[in-house]
């Protein structure tokens, strides 16, 4: 929640409560307080800190204060059946009066700041503010801020919280006794309701403080870094105390206040920034922990450190000559006045400018400001790394490399593209591979003998170019290739000759019926295809002519080899009258006018029943197809099989005896679909019923 949110939502509930005529302090607390309480146990005394978890009930305590009761519960391990009970605190326990802490807080900064918290003066933001809402939210804000740093303070100090009566210690303790301290709150219940907090602890419960963990140090930015864990042994440290050695042994603390977590984060460490006294001399830091009763822990274990003055210049190359196509002479300087604390150098090559670097040659000496490398490749760029002495490092601008280059780029590839009706070209490419490439031209002719003329201005530098064309032209086609340029302006071969057609606008002319015969109930067809140049297809149609006008036609046939001109149509019935008309269909997708629609008559013949029940069997392990059927008509000389497929017509396939009810099929290709037909023959010329059955292989 941001501030500006925090006191908006602040100021609706104050004026909530406002309206209610009741203030945020005198607004009776429903949800009770609560007191924390921590003990340690000492030789001859128990040692008790707590403290309260809210604003208002650090503010009312400060007024009323607490009681401090103790229940003797066991003595020589054994249960007392009345416990003894006692008020250790006489009446109540406060704050002490301020001139009691005046000698106090001039000998302790965290004295110093308890007492402000508890006895200082109004801090008001503005004075003169008449707006009683936010005169609340003020109080509100500065109570805040009080009993945070009064907290704080306590926990640094165990003095300064038996001066703020948060802490108290009872000397009239004995070994073979243990004790159920009772905490209780003295302000009255009608204000605000406080929880009673103990515990239990006897002179015997000593506990050893943990050596600190997890301590480390590093270099960074010409100062020590030290760190350390924090939440982890919160429960027993609140603050530390970080001390410095120059051999190791004697140690000194350096820091001037207890070093602590002020906020909630999201890291468990805390870390600690110190100014390098020496460089170049190694040092000793350790760190104790101080819990809630100003005790302090073992050392934790000490962290070496060594301070390095870091290199701030930067090398530069200052010459760059190629011996040959294989190698190069390198140099370099670098500033005198912090030559002393390089350490080594390093040459990095790059086959870009932003690399990835790779380390070509390592461990140069320091006083070395030239060399030779190789080999090269066609570009290069290097870079000298500056190490100090404590890792780290400063690194050269790049210098860009190139040996003589006389090979030109390869030929380029893939060169493909589209036109559309406005005459918008859409080409494309492969990518060329070479590191030193600069780009491309891209050139254009209307005839294959005519000279191309290069289109663009700057070289191409992505591999793709928008290119338009005169439509009205009579050229029928348009010319493209491509030619790959390197750095040093070798061009490559030019690619294949890319050939587009343009979109074609004009519609192809019509083919033409040849000749038509009736044979065993099927029309055979042949025609002449269209004569324009552009063929792509023709197409037979055909519909019964009885209802030309709103039956639609039907595609029966398609062929794109332009040497097929014939066609059967064995899907007709006897007595019918048909229609059927072509079309032309060019490379461009458009169509021809229908030829003028011929029409055929079917002779009549009496329609035998067909077979029944046909059915289909796939055997994909065994690799057939079975059909079975039923048919018991007399007269019938022979069962003819047609079968087609996704791309040829049916075509008579096998000729069956009457007596056959199954036949089985083995000439199959997989991912196929068949159609089958079936019909009879009978002596007196007739034909029965088309019966038809697809089957998907």
């Amino acid at each position: 929640m941001t501030l500006k949110h925090y006191i908006i939502y602040s100021i609706v509930v104050l004026f909530w409560g406002m309206n209610n005529t009741i203030t945020a302090q005198e607004k009776e607390i429903e949800t009770p307080k609560k007191i924390v309480v921590k003990a340690l146990a000492k030789e001859n005394a128990i040692l008790l800190r707590w403290a309260v978890d809210d604003k208002y009930a650090w503010k009312y305590s400060n007024q009323y204060g607490f009681i401090v009761e103790r229940a003797t519960v066991l003595r020589d391990s054994k249960p007392l059946t009345v416990p003894e009970k006692v008020i250790l605190s006489g009446d109540t326990i406060r704050p002490k009066p301020p001139k009691e802490w005046e000698s106090f807080i001039q000998e302790n900064d965290m004295a110093a700041v308890a007492a402000q918290a508890i006895y200082g003066e109004t801090f008001q933001v503005n004075n003169n503010e008449e707006n009683q809402l936010l005169q609340v939210f003020y109080e509100s804000e500065e109570l805040d801020r009080r009993f945070g740093f009064s907290l704080f303070a306590i926990d640094q100090d165990f003095k300064v919280a038996q001066y703020a009566g948060l802490g108290f210690v009872d000397t009239t303790v004995k070994e073979n006794e243990k004790y159920l301290y009772n905490i209780k709150s003295a302000i009255p219940k009608e204000k605000m309701l406080v929880e009673s907090s103990g515990v239990f602890i006897s002179t015997k419960d000593k506990e050893e403080l943990p050596k600190p963990t997890d301590f480390f140090g590093y270099f960074y930015q010409n100062a020590f870094v030290l760190v350390w864990e924090y939440d982890q042994l919160l429960p027993y440290y609140t603050a530390y105390n970080l001390e410095r050695s120059e051999d190791g042994k004697v140690f000194d603390k350096i820091n001037n206040v207890p070093i602590t977590k002020l906020a909630d984060t999201p890291y468990s460490g805390v870390s600690y920034t110190d100014s390098i006294p020496q460089y170049g001399k190694k040092y000793w830091y350790r760190i104790t922990g101080i819990n809630y009763f100003s005790e302090t822990s073992p050392p934790s274990d000490p962290a070496e450190l060594i301070g390095f003055k870091e290199i701030k210049s930067e090398p530069l190359f200052t010459n760059t000559n190629i011996l040959s196509e294989n190698e190069v002479a390198l140099e370099w300087t670098f500033a005198e006045e912090e030559l002393w604390k390089v350490r080594k150098y390093e040459l990095l090559r790059a086959e870009t400018a932003i690399g990835p670097y790779k380390t070509v040659v390592d461990s140069i000496a320091p006083t070395q400001t030239k060399i030779k490398y190789g080999p090269l490749s066609d570009i290069n760029y290097f870079k000298i790394k500056a190490f100090g002495n404590n890792q780290d490092y400063k690194e050269s601008p790049p210098a860009m490399v190139q040996p003589i280059d006389s090979i030109p780029p390869k030929k380029p590839t893939g060169l493909e593209g589209t036109i559309d009706t406005l005459g918008i070209v859409t080409l494309k490419w492969s990518k060329n591979t070479e590191l030193d490439l600069k780009g491309y031209d891209i050139l254009r002719a209307y005839r294959k003998d005519q000279e191309f003329t290069k289109l663009n201005k700057a070289n191409l530098i992505k591999e793709n170019f928008i290119d338009s064309i005169d439509m009205t032209s009579f050229d029928k086609a348009v010319y493209y290739r491509l030619i790959a340029l390197d750095n040093r302006y070798n061009e490559s071969k030019p690619s294949d000759t890319l050939v587009l057609q343009k979109p074609d606008r004009i519609p192809p002319t019509s083919p033409v019926f040849k000749t038509y015969k009736i044979k065993e109930g099927a029309v055979d067809f042949t025609w002449i295809n269209s004569s324009s140049e552009d063929w792509a297809a023709t197409i037979l149609y055909r519909k019964k002519a009885n209802d030309s006008i709103t039956q639609p036609w039907k595609k029966i046939y398609e062929t794109s080899i332009d040497s097929v001109t014939h066609f059967i149509d064995t899907k007709v019935n006897p007595g019918q009258k048909y229609q059927y008309t072509l079309i032309t269909v060019d490379q461009g997708g458009l169509e021809s006018e229908p030829t003028p629609p011929l029409t055929i008559n079917i002779p009549g013949k009496l329609l035998q029943p067909g077979i029944k029940g046909l059915y289909a069997t796939v055997n994909r392990e065994q690799k057939f197809i079975q059909l079975t059927w039923r048919f018991k008509e007399e007269n019938a000389v022979e069962i003819q099989v047609y079968r087609k497929t996704d791309k040829t017509p049916f075509t008579l396939y096998q000729r069956l005896d009457i007596q056959d009810n199954r036949w089985i099929d083995q000439k199959i290709i997989p991912n196929t679909t068949y159609t089958y037909a079936f019909k009879a023959i009978f002596i007196d010329g007739s034909i029965s019923e088309w019966e038809e059955i697809e089957v998907k292989y």
